[in-house]
């Protein structure tokens, strides 16, 4: 006995402009670390625009090199976060990669001498009267600390050799 089947396919596609965002990833421990990152970040820069508008020390060389660093890495953090809340695939594939590692423990560095140095030369200046630059010298060290929780994050997802 023999049998005729008829298979039929059918092929539908669509398309969309919306923008699908992964917001499982800000339920994540890395997630987590990178919006605490971004929003200290956010916080010290708010806080040392307002210090140099108000005493004028931005002749000092570790206050400006706590600025840039500060900022730098404000700006990529908020990017890595961004590009992983975007993309549901890049989460999940950078933090198999070397690169968080190796930025997550070049900021935890930076932040650390960036943060110890301004610490250092403000033992010198009144609290009361320059609270706004030991603030963020203080939120400094919590994002340093962030940073290097992040960067042990990262070493354990990255699958050595």
């Amino acid at each position: 006995m023999s049998h005729t089947v008829t298979v039929t396919r059918t092929t539908t596609t669509t398309s969309t402009s919306a923008i699908i965002l992964n917001t499982g990833y800000c339920k994540t421990v890395p997630g987590i670390l990178k919006i605490a990152e971004i929003i200290i970040a956010g916080i010290i820069m708010g806080l040392l625009f307002v210090a140099v508008e108000r005493y004028d020390l931005s002749n000092y060389l570790a206050i400006k090199f706590f600025q840039y660093i500060v900022v730098s890495f404000f700006i990529g953090s908020l990017l890595l976060f961004l590009g992983c809340l975007v993309s549901i695939s890049t989460g999940s594939i950078i933090a198999k990669t070397s690169y968080e590692f190796i930025y997550h423990g070049g900021a935890f560095i930076l932040y650390t001498i960036a943060t110890l140095w301004l610490i250092i030369r403000l033992r010198d200046f009144d609290y009361d009267y320059y609270k706004y630059y030991h603030i963020s010298s203080i939120l400094g060290i919590v994002n340093s600390v962030l940073y290097c929780v992040s960067c042990v994050f990262a070493y354990k997802s990255y699958r050595w050799p």
